[in-house]
This record gives structure tokens, C-alpha cells and sequence, in this order.
């Protein structure tokens, strides 16, 4: 009986002090494989959107490949549908990285996800995704850096440089990121370049972010836990006595 009601006890400030909201996503950019065309078939397919622990990589089922060259049309989002090389280019391997329309790195991209965090709401989780197009470092070996918030992502930065897209092709990733890395006004900035010689052109051509929340609990609920849990120790030590 005594155990039946400490375990009740105990639920219920566990209760009183943790609540979880329900997941949201984002989308940045158009599904439209860098301004040349649709997917055959739902792009993300196969990949997590929201939920991945810190350095958990998911792939989508399936690459798209396209034709180039593109270039960005008016109402893009800004950092995507454009083909980037890296900061010093010295000379030339693919395509992309001969394209007129090209703009030396870093391909820097800054995503406003305060429309998905209500007042009094912390993040869980944080999962972004990258609708990478023709990363090829396997083939060129010129390495990529992809950096959170100014901060170099050695899970992210694998991730792209294990990409073997062998020319013009679009595959969608998913990383978990850590919450205590991110910005308190809820905004990621996004930045990825090359080094070497910079001459494997790479392009974006949607994002996506998605946020699990845990509420903060209100100043009232805390003092009510703390009292609980004073009660709850003046219980168990009357009864010892008893």
C-alpha cells in the first residue's frame, strides 16, 4: 500500500512538471530540382523529418538526377537553386563548377524557424534537412565544411562529404542537431564551402527543419512541485517513525 502510494506521488509531479507539444515542419525553398524540373517521386521520402537525436543522419530512399545549367529565379529562397564553388576556384572538374551563373563559397543559408516554437517553449529536438544536388567529393576529393551557427558540424560535414552524386543529382538528408547549439533567437544559419581547389560546384534546392517542444513550466507549478516534494519527504519519514 505504502509503495502503491509513493509511486502515485511520484507520478503526479512528474506530470505536473513535464509536457511535451507536438512535433512541427518547415519547409524552405521549392521542390522543383534546382528550377529544371519535378521529382519523379516525393523527394524525402525514406528520410526522418523531426525527432532525430543529436548526429543521427537519415538518407531519402531515392536521388533524383537533372539537367543544368540553372540559376536562381525571382522568389527563391535565397541560398538555394544557385550553383556554388568553392572560395578560391583554381580550376575546373565538373560541370557546375564551369557554369557562368556559378558564386564563390560559402553557400550561406539562414533559416527563421520561430514560427515553430510557442511562448514558453523550449526545443527537444532539432532536425534539419538538405536537399544536397551534386556533391562529389568521392569522385573529385575536394572536402566540404558544413558549419551550424558559425560552429564547424564534423556529423554534417561527413555527411555531405559521403555523398556520390556523380554529377547533376539531388539527394534529401536529415541530421539531428543539438539543441544547446542553437541561437536563442531561433534562427540556424547554414553555411558550407570547399576547400582544395574548389572546383566541385554543389547546389541546394529546398530545406526542410523540424522541432519537437518541451514547455517550461510555469513559476506556479514549480513552487507546487517543490511543495510536493517536501510533503512527500515528511511523509516517507513519518511513516519510518510509525
Amino acid at each position: 500500500m505504502k509503495k502503491t502510494f509513493l509511486f502515485a506521488c511520484i507520478m503526479s509531479l512528474v506530470a505536473l512538471t513535464t509536457n511535451w507539444a507536438s512535433a512541427s515542419v518547415i519547409e524552405y525553398g521549392d521542390e522543383d530540382l534546382c528550377n529544371t524540373g519535378v521529382y519523379s517521386s516525393p523527394p524525402k521520402s525514406g528520410a526522418t523529418l523531426e525527432g532525430l537525436a543529436a548526429n543521427v543522419v537519415t538518407l531519402a530512399t531515392n536521388s533524383f538526377g537533372h539537367n543544368f545549367p540553372f540559376s536562381p529565379e525571382s522568389g527563391d529562397y535565397p541560398g538555394t537553386d544557385q550553383i556554388y564553388v568553392g572560395n578560391t576556384q583554381t580550376t575546373y572538374h565538373d560541370g557546375y563548377s564551369q557554369a557562368s551563373s556559378r558564386l564563390n563559397g560559402p553557400q550561406v543559408i539562414t533559416l527563421d524557424y520561430s514560427s515553430l516554437i510557442s511562448e514558453n517553449e523550449t526545443v527537444a529536438t532539432f532536425t534539419l534537412g538538405i536537399a544536397a544536388d551534386d556533391f562529389q567529393y568521392s569522385t573529385w576529393g575536394q572536402p566540404f565544411t558544413a558549419s551550424i551557427n558559425g560552429v564547424v558540424n564534423t556529423t554534417l560535414t561527413n555527411a555531405i562529404n559521403s555523398l556520390s552524386e556523380t554529377g547533376p543529382y539531388t539527394h534529401f538528408l536529415t541530421i539531428g542537431i543539438d539543441p544547446m547549439s542553437l541561437s536563442t533567437n531561433n534562427i540556424l544559419t547554414l553555411s558550407i564551402d570547399e576547400g582544395g581547389d574548389g572546383s566541385d560546384g554543389w547546389a541546394i534546392d529546398f530545406l526542410t527543419v523540424g522541432v519537437t517542444t518541451q514547455a517550461v513550466p510555469e513559476p506556479s507549478i514549480v513552487v507546487l512541485f517543490g511543495i510536493g516534494v517536501i510533503s512527500l519527504i515528511g511523509f516517507i519519514r513519518y511513516r519510518r517513525q510509525a
